[in-house]
């Protein structure tokens, strides 16, 4: 049987407004990272929010190692919640703050200190005990921030956009960085994001919401490859809706397309080519259809603005 941290049982949570989550079944691995991903609004934090007992249900159970917390408050749940805003205490160093929950869990202090050596070991921030947190980075922080809910050894560590205030950059660096110290803690992760790059690169499995349901449950490549449904389509990777006689749409993604200068089933006018980096886009108006392809910048660059192309596309869904 397969082994389940946590089990989401039919659970709701409406706000007066209308926003919130309806009858979510969710059933999440031990020692796997998960990510629910969606626009504003889809009811991705309100799951992690009632995961970490921030928020009553209206209905349904959470079970996390076989015991039901439906009931519980968030300080007796074995769950760690890392926030967006860091939530470091300035006046205290880094030492002091991560010291904070393990004294009022009653550690002594011999026993405080080797657990800190050791977490700053794994951040690699092992230079920073007597530093204030205005004297780290943000990405520092933000570690930091992770490292004070591990030591805490929570049965799941809930991550709430935790990069979202970081540059692209650091945030490429603290995906790596989490996958690593996940890796060697072996933790479970629940990461939310509306970020679907950073969602297919971190996770194991992602949960694509929408307007408080699950849209679409699976590993990044499922996703990729075999969205369910229109909207999944759309929300993740880019995707190409060319309009069929039947009322149908042919969704296919910029990379599976053959183009020609002298054959194909479809033909374009080329109405810019970009450089986006290490490849090129090609944008084709077909039939008034704008329509998005990769190339390889050396590819790209036999074709001109005005040009008229032909297009065979390799790989389709209908919806």
């Amino acid at each position: 049987m397969e082994e389940f941290k946590v089990r989401i049982k039919n659970i709701s949570k409406v706000y007066d407004n209308g926003d919130g989550i309806q009858k979510i079944d969710l059933n999440i691995r031990s020692g796997e990272i998960l990510t629910l991903l969606g626009p504003s609004g889809c009811g991705k934090s309100t799951i992690l929010r009632c995961l970490g007992g921030f928020q009553p249900i209206d209905s349904g159970e959470i079970w996390i190692d076989d015991n039901n917390v439906t009931d519980l408050p968030a300080e007796k749940r074995p769950t760690s919640m890392v926030f967006q805003g860091y939530n470091l205490w300035s006046h205290m160093t880094v030492y002091e703050n991560l010291a904070f929950g393990l004294k009022l869990r009653k550690f002594s202090k011999s026993e405080i200190k080797q657990k800190i050596t050791d977490m700053l070991a794994l951040l690699k921030l092992s230079d920073t005990e007597k530093k204030y947190p205005s004297q780290l980075s943000g990405g520092q922080q933000q570690r930091i921030a992770i490292g004070r809910s591990l030591l805490l050894e929570p049965a799941v560590l809930l991550l709430d956009e935790p990069y979202s205030a970081l540059d692209a950059k650091i945030r490429q660096q603290m995906r790596e960085e989490l996958k690593r110290i996940q890796a060697e803690t072996k933790v479970t992760v629940v990461f939310v994001t509306h970020d679907q790059e950073e969602a297919m690169s971190l996770s194991d499995r992602i949960v694509v919401m929408e307007k408080g349901k699950i849209a679409q449950i699976g590993t990044p490549s499922e996703i990729y490859d075999n969205p369910i449904n229109r909207y999944t389509a759309s929300f993740i990777g880019e995707m190409n809706f060319l309009p069929l006689e039947t009322e149908q749409l042919q969704a296919f993604r910029p990379e599976d397309v053959s183009l020609s200068e002298t054959t194909g089933e479809h033909s374009g006018v080329v109405s810019d080519i970009m450089n986006a980096g290490h490849y090129s886009v090609v944008y084709l108006l077909h039939k008034e259809q704008p329509i998005k392809l990769y190339l390889s910048k050396e590819q790209a660059k036999q074709y001109q603005k005005q040009q008229v192309l032909y297009f065979t596309i390799n790989k389709f869904k209908v919806y």
